[in-house]
């Protein structure tokens, strides 16, 4: 039946609704299955083809309702690309949070064109800066050019957001912040439990594994940098960011044995359907949560009426359900590949494991085969065995195939349960306040088999043809590859039934492997730490955050400031965590050159993330967002405002010098924020860094004729080696060993300028650049100095 309806819906979009077939036609049409019922009540067989019938009818018509009439002028989308427009609606749904802005889905109801103020309905994507914030529950008036999602040759920007209800996209207009609380409170308060759990995870771990658990157990992804998330596209393993049924036996687990025990077995029952009806919501309730929140909920209901749940009922049945709300699920990727996954499990699992096991029978006896067979169970057979229905879906949509997805899951699967276990006892111990501190004990454990996913999956990802790009199959193709197999897998057998549990993600042995692993954790973060602990050296690390500035000075004591943080809040975070100790979320000093968004955008989520000492500045006010968020989050930070000839002594001889900007601050200049910048000299022994900022030809004039000691070992040069930066007479006076250019790959700016390169190679200084090298350290014991680059 969910089969017919499911081709109803097909049926609809490809076919009936292109000829014009309307509700109406598809309503009479009702009638013939219904009255063949009637007739063949007694026939089973021509009852099913009846129903059948009729559920292929009633599919197509519940697509046909659900599409919304695009020029209706009550709608808001008949007004896309129409010209200029004002919205004012209500924030409707968690905001979505970028490196450099957020999607915001406005519920509007009402609208401004060329006329007066009328009532609209309709949800529009608002990208909006990233600076300030907005949040669920927000009335907003916004303006701007309100377009139709795009659509492109290899994918449908358009189609995505329609599956979302969403047809109307309004990219960077004016926002005015109108009124706040408008919003459901039961969903307010669900969105700021899902903003307290983000937080607390970025505050017990460090990025990328923080932002990988974030999306392991609240389903935000948006943090994974995208050469991480790409590396576990390549090697077939980003199935375990996405919430799944995993995430849901854990949830169902958690509630049934501590309400068990409360309210008895029959009691905890609603708890528990209560406890992953709420998780759904909270995770955000697309198209793949809910498929494996259904089958959760059927399997424990049954469970509860003392009745055997059947796997392919609660997956079928699911898939009803959520096309029942949302016909346009059927089109979600992440719901057709989590379909097929579920159902290659409960078809293939039993057979992979006798082909297993009898290939092992010829070379070990059968008792140990069979235990053979048990291990790789979890780890390599059933991954194989949803592979058998997902691949031609992944040929299909992406044209990418993973050589190393098999070895690559049967390394990083057996710790993925103790990572959702052990994450979510720190996520739940750290909600309750007083328990913070010993939360972040608990999240070194997941950190840890965290950070070995990460270097498994980018070693793996590194090997050659590791991914492949083949051609994309067509529909046709795909439709009778599944055709095929599953009549296939029917006549072998032969329509006998067949149940599966796919829930036994935790084994009877669990307090045996939590003492192991806990030993084990301890005895390896024991080790980290000492290997992480300061090593009597200066570092001076020139991070690699894109098109802007970020250094990490740690001194010789264990000393740690932050001079600027580039444009992006992800970028910055992930490399302070490969630059710093895993436990630690602290900054002794932050120094902002200047409040230009490439140099202080990562600085918000740090002040938000870290703990800071102190905060240095030149005092120079600005009107930009990012910079107003700085400054409301700076409330309980010391602040001080600094000018050429202040000194800070770090201990060891270590001595931090600002030479500039001047006592009274340059004015008319062609780039007064930038010659303004904040410039320092760091010296130790024999070697010094000269930290310029962006400063331009006219700041690096008045250092000139400043008289101050300007000559370093390492220069970085101004401005991300600007044309207007970095003089011939400004270098031969730092007369610097080394030139490090923080810049961006295939910035749009031109950055660095050939000119500058070839002044400071002619000059004979070796220049070393983030966009080529990555995160470029300089390390030195005050004598020699060693330079540690990320990528060869």
């Amino acid at each position: 039946i969910t089969v017919a309806w499911l081709g109803g819906l097909a049926a609809a979009r490809h076919w009936l609704t292109p000829l014009g077939i309307t509700p109406p036609t598809l309503l009479l049409l009702s009638l013939i299955p219904l009255a063949a019922l009637l007739l063949w009540r007694r026939d089973r067989a021509l009852r099913l083809a009846a129903v059948c019938a009729l559920a292929l009818l009633l599919g197509a018509l519940r697509y046909q309702i659900a599409l919304p009439d695009l020029h209706n002028p009550a709608f808001l989308a008949a007004y896309n690309d129409g010209g200029w427009v004002t919205v004012e609606g209500v924030v409707d749904d968690y905001p979505d949070v970028r490196d450099t802005h957020t999607n915001l889905t406005l519920r509007a109801d009402s609208l401004q064109a060329e006329g007066p103020w009328r009532p609209v309905h309709g949800q529009v994507l608002v990208r909006a800066p990233r600076y300030p914030e907005y949040r669920y529950g927000d009335r907003l008036r916004v303006s701007g050019l309100l377009e139709t999602p795009p659509a492109f040759e290899d994918f449908s920007y358009r189609d995505y957001l329609a599956r979302q209800g969403i047809y109307s996209l309004l990219d960077r207009p004016r926002i005015e912040l109108l009124a706040r609380g408008e919003g459901s409170p039961f969903w307010a308060a669900l969105f700021a439990l899902k903003d307290r759990a983000r937080d607390l995870l970025a505050r017990l771990l460090p990025d990328p594994e923080a932002a990988l658990l974030q999306g392991i157990l609240l389903g935000i992804e948006t943090g994974i940098p995208r050469d991480l998330y790409d590396a576990y596209n390549a090697t077939g393993t980003s199935h375990i960011i996405v919430i799944s049924g995993a995430n849901i036996t854990i949830v169902a687990m958690l509630f049934s044995q501590f309400w068990g025990r409360i309210v008895g077995r029959r009691g905890a029952y609603w708890f528990t359907l209560a406890g992953i009806v709420l998780y759904v919501l909270l995770v955000g309730a697309d198209a793949v949560v809910v498929r494996a929140g259904v089958m959760g909920v059927l399997f424990i209901t049954a469970l509860y009426l003392g009745r055997r749940a059947t796997a392919y009922v609660s997956l079928f049945a699911s898939a009803l359900f959520l096309t029942l709300l949302n016909p346009q699920s059927l089109w979600d990727v992440g719901f057709q590949l989590s379909f097929a996954a579920t159902l290659g499990l409960i078809l293939f699992t039993p057979a992979v494991e006798r082909l297993f096991e009898s290939g092992l029978r010829r070379i070990v006896s059968q008792e140990r085969a069979r235990e053979v067979v048990r291990l790789l169970n979890e780890v390599l057979i059933v991954t194989l065995a949803a592979q058998i229905l997902t691949l031609p879906l992944i040929v299909y949509h992406f044209g990418r195939l993973s050589l190393v997805a098999p070895l690559t899951n049967l390394l990083i699967l057996p710790v993925q349960p103790l990572i959702m276990t052990w994450g979510g006892a720190a996520m739940l111990l750290g909600l309750i306040p007083l328990l913070e501190p010993l939360a972040q004990v608990v999240a070194w454990i997941p950190w840890l088999l965290l950070a070995y996913t990460n270097v498994v999956v980018r070693w793996m990802a590194a090997w050659p043809f590791a991914s492949v790009q083949i051609s994309r199959t067509g529909a046709g193709r795909l439709a009778l590859y599944y055709s095929l197999l599953l009549a296939g897998v029917w006549f072998l057998r032969q329509r006998r039934g067949y149940a599966r549990r796919i829930w036994a993600w935790l084994t009877a042995r669990w307090s045996a492997a939590t003492v192991l692993t806990v030993a084990a954790a301890a005895a390896v973060l024991a080790w980290l730490a000492v290997l992480q602990l300061p090593d009597g050296k200066l570092h001076v690390a020139f991070l690699n955050v894109g098109q802007g500035d970020a250094i990490l000075i740690t001194t010789p004591r264990g000393q740690q400031i932050l001079v600027d943080g580039g444009p992006s809040p992800t970028a910055l975070t992930t490399a302070l965590s490969r630059e710093m100790p895993f436990w630690d979320r602290s900054l002794d000093l932050v120094v902002m050159t200047h409040p230009d968004a490439d140099h202080i955008t990562g600085l918000v989520e740090v002040l938000e993330r870290y703990r800071v000492g102190d905060w240095l500045d030149n005092g120079r006010p600005d009107d930009d967002a990012v910079y107003a968020q700085c400054q409301a989050l700076l409330t309980d930070i010391p602040r001080h405002t600094v000018r050429a000839g202040d000194r800070l002594e770090l201990g060891e001889g270590v001595v931090l010098e600002v030479l500039h900007p001047p006592p009274e601050l340059m004015t008319g200049t062609e780039a007064d924020a930038n010659n303004n910048s904040v410039v320092l000299r760091l010296a130790w022994g024999s070697a010094s860094f000269l930290l310029t900022g962006d400063i331009e030809a006219e700041g690096e004039e008045v250092l000139l004729r400043s008289g101050q000691p300007l000559a370093a070992t390492v220069l970085k040069a101004a401005h991300h080696g600007s044309g207007g930066s970095s003089t011939a007479e400004f270098v031969a006076a730092v007369d610097p060993t080394y030139a490090a250019i923080s810049v961006g790959a295939d910035n749009r700016f031109g950055h660095p300028h050939p000119a500058v390169l070839e002044r400071l190679r002619q000059m004979g200084v070796t220049i070393l650049r983030t966009d080529e090298q990555g995160t470029v350290e300089f390390i030195t014991d005050g004598r020699r100095l060693w330079v540690r680059i990320e990528s060869p």
